[in-house]
């Protein structure tokens, strides 16, 4: 009995000690409980006001305009904008046809049908104006639309998974204008990342109306958004394993029958789709042997795009269009790469450690995570190490950690708010103008490629494809550099090998050197040798060889020549047998060896598959030149000028025919057209000057035959020596 009085006494003493411990740190500091106490019970579960929700979705939609309106300077790229937009027959049309050939191959290593349909829908409604030039900003206002409607569905979805309105506002205003995702918004070929997202993101919406309002529509919904983002892009898969972390938010039993049955549908498709997206990068050849790293350096290469995706979110700088693997050549992996798994070991540990004690903290980091994974290139794909378009999903799981992180310090301390807040804006303004800077970057592929060269010297395919670029504009010297420097970089790059050939074949043609011919017809050689069923290889060794026929006399010789081009094409149309502009070529080396029935069997093949093909039937016109059908060859010039009415060659090969056919107008009247179009074409000259001296007119004759001369043409010499003496 003693004994318990005296532990009651005691235990009321510490009692009253305690109390008067809280008193004095009340009286001490009263208005920091108190605000305090009211941040927490004012923020926390309150229902924004709707003119709250109005007026932030009007500075979100604002504030993500600001940031990518550069972007609607912006021009095509030749980075697979080309592949998608400018050479795909498919887009231009929207049909039953065209619909299911969309939904049943593979395309630029995706399946991804969806995307091709909305570039389609794009073209369609003004993409392109009544020539076929396309028009960048029509796609590029789509993105941005996209990118907007995402912002606002990250606004709405944070503000379900975590109750407060401005973590939500935060991790929104973070989504919408940081410059990782200039990538996925300002390249159009990257339609198929704000797309898929749209309906990721929806889908997890209505995923959390199922759980919160148990009503079953809700489901199927969010089911169905599923199968939508992943017919636009195949990384969707991981939207699976995002469920279990909101079930995990949610306090929901991860292994209660109904809530791992609620998932089968979801994996099931997430399975599919992965086997999908596998099949459509083998068929795309985006298994590049760039990364045939062994399995334990792709360890060491997960630590370091782990770490440097949350570096880069954190501040992102020396952002590139291609991050290349360190060591393409003898498979090396850096020794600093494997201090990287520390950072990433140190997050996992994180995930473990506040896994039951802080849900916000472990839910953002696991939904980065997971989102991130397959993107890390344990699974080899493509030719870069990471890509920053790879983080736009991902990105929301840091997003909500950082916009949760701030809110918890200014919780903490309330009285330094305007100051967190300053400089949380501050940080905000400076993303907008890195995104706006970095929207510039993607204006057109030169300034594409020189960015990305300056950043990472050793990307190849930066040095191949600002070669290409240089190409197009006729810099083939600057182009060759380029495409040797890739060479440099990697010895076994076949397109490097290919574009330098036909860079050099080019060139050849405009300083009529023959050895640039022979150094381009061996870069055709190599390519060839690096892959045997180079169908383009083919045909660009072919028109070389036939090039240098033209600096040759020998009959033996220029046969020879003849017949190696000729089997250059057979080996093309065997690879490829609707390749028209083979069918048309190989159609011309026939016609030049005396086959010209069979030549002209070739431009009737290559007419059958495109009626409009203008070169097939300015060829097929010469081809019955020389058969000695001068109408039928008239015919075929007026039907290749009517497709093309700047075709140069038609005009003067009918003026030609027009002067056997001793109709002289008519043929200085080509002439003429031709000399408007190219004033420098020194077989206008040359044959308006023989018109002219027909016609009695010596003077005007004499002087288009000393052009021609000028000019270089080789019958203009003899023809003033005879009749302007």
């Amino acid at each position: 009995m003693l004994q318990y009085h005296l532990l009651l006494y005691f235990c009321n003493k510490q009692k009253k000690k305690l109390l008067v411990k809280q008193k004095k740190k009340i009286i001490k500091n009263p208005n920091k409980t108190t605000k305090r106490a009211k941040a927490v019970n004012t923020d926390i579960k309150k229902k924004p006001s709707v003119n709250a929700i109005i007026l932030w979705s009007v500075i979100l939609v604002v504030i993500t305009t600001i940031a990518y309106f550069p972007a609607f300077n912006n021009e095509i790229t030749n980075w697979d904008d080309d592949s998608y937009i400018v050479n795909n027959p498919t887009l231009k049309k929207i049909s039953l046809e065209n619909t299911k050939q969309i939904f049943s191959e593979y395309y630029m290593g995706n399946y991804h049908p969806l995307t091709m349909l909305s570039l389609s829908l794009d073209y369609q409604i003004g993409g392109a104006d009544k020539d076929g030039e396309i028009k960048a900003w029509i796609y590029l206002f789509t993105n941005i639309l996209l990118h907007i409607i995402n912002t606002l569905l990250v606004l709405w979805l944070v503000y379900l998974l975590i109750g407060r309105f401005n973590i939500a506002v935060a991790a929104a205003l973070l989504f919408g204008v940081h410059t990782l995702h200039v990538e996925s918004v300002a390249w159009i070929s990257e339609r198929k990342d704000v797309l898929y997202a749209m309906f990721f993101i929806a889908s997890l919406i209505s995923y959390i109306y199922y759980i919160n309002k148990k009503n079953i529509g809700f489901f199927v919904i969010s089911l169905l958004l599923f199968i939508l983002s992943l017919l636009s892009k195949g990384q969707a898969v991981s939207l699976a394993v995002s469920l279990v972390a909101i079930d995990y938010l949610f306090k929901r039993k991860l292994l209660d029958i109904k809530v791992i049955a609620e998932k089968l549908p979801y994996f099931i498709l997430a399975a599919i789709f992965g086997v999908v997206a596998i099949y459509a990068q083998k068929a795309g050849n985006a298994l590049h042997e760039e990364n045939s790293y062994e399995f334990y350096k792709r360890i060491g290469f997960a630590g370091y795009t782990f770490t440097q995706y949350l570096l880069k979110l954190i501040l992102p700088v020396k952002l590139a269009a291609i991050y290349p693997y360190p060591d393409i050549i003898f498979k090396s992996i850096p020794d600093h790469f494997w201090l990287f798994l520390i950072p990433s070991i140190s997050v996992v540990y994180a995930f473990f450690h506040y896994v039951g004690k802080n849900r916000v903290l472990a839910f953002s980091i696991a939904f980065f995570t997971i989102n991130i994974a397959l993107l890390l290139q344990l699974i080899p794909v493509g030719s870069a190490i990471m890509a920053d378009r790879y983080a736009y999903i991902p990105s929301i799981g840091f997003f909500i950690f950082l916009a949760w992180a701030i809110f918890k310090i200014i919780d903490k301390y309330p009285g330094q708010t305007l100051v967190l807040k300053g400089v949380f804006t501050a940080y905000l303004l400076l993303l907008t103008v890195f995104s706006a800077q970095r929207c510039d970057i993607w204006e057109n592929s030169l300034s594409l490629w020189d960015d990305t060269i300056e950043k990472s010297p050793k990307a190849v395919v930066a040095w191949n494809n600002r070669g290409s670029t240089k190409d197009r504009a006729k810099n083939h010297k600057g182009a060759i550099d380029d495409f040797t420097r890739a060479i440099l970089y990697k010895p076994d790059y076949k397109h490097a090998f290919y574009n330098r050939g036909t860079a050099r074949k080019d060139l050849a043609k405009e300083q009529k050197d023959t050895n640039l011919l022979v150094v381009a017809i061996k870069d055709f050689d190599y390519a060839i040798k690096l892959d045997t069923n180079f169908v383009e290889a083919f045909h660009n060794r072919a028109l070389a060889t036939e090039n240098m026929v033209d600096y040759i006399t020998n009959p033996k010789r220029r046969n020879n020549l003849l017949n190696a081009s000729l089997a250059d094409y057979n080996k093309t149309l065997e690879l490829d047998q609707g390749y028209e502009n083979a069918i048309v070529n190989r159609g011309v080396v026939k016609g030049k060896l005396g086959r010209i029935d069979e030549a002209i069997a070739d431009f009737d093949m290559a007419i059958s598959i495109d009626p409009q093909n203008a070169s097939a039937y300015s060829n097929r016109g010469l081809a019955k030149d020389y058969a000695k059908n001068l109408d039928g060859a008239i015919a075929d010039y007026n039907q290749a000028i009517n497709i093309d009415p700047e075709f140069i060659t038609a005009y003067l090969n009918r003026g030609i025919v027009y002067r056997k056919l001793n109709d002289i107008k008519a043929s200085i009247s080509d002439f003429n057209k031709v000399l408007e179009l190219d004033d420098k074409n020194a077989a206008a000259y040359y044959f308006r000057g023989m018109n002219l001296v027909q016609s009695n007119r010596l003077n005007e004759g004499c002087k288009d035959l000393n052009i021609a001369k000028n000019l270089g043409h080789r019958y203009a010499q003899p023809a003033i020596n005879e009749y302007c003496k």
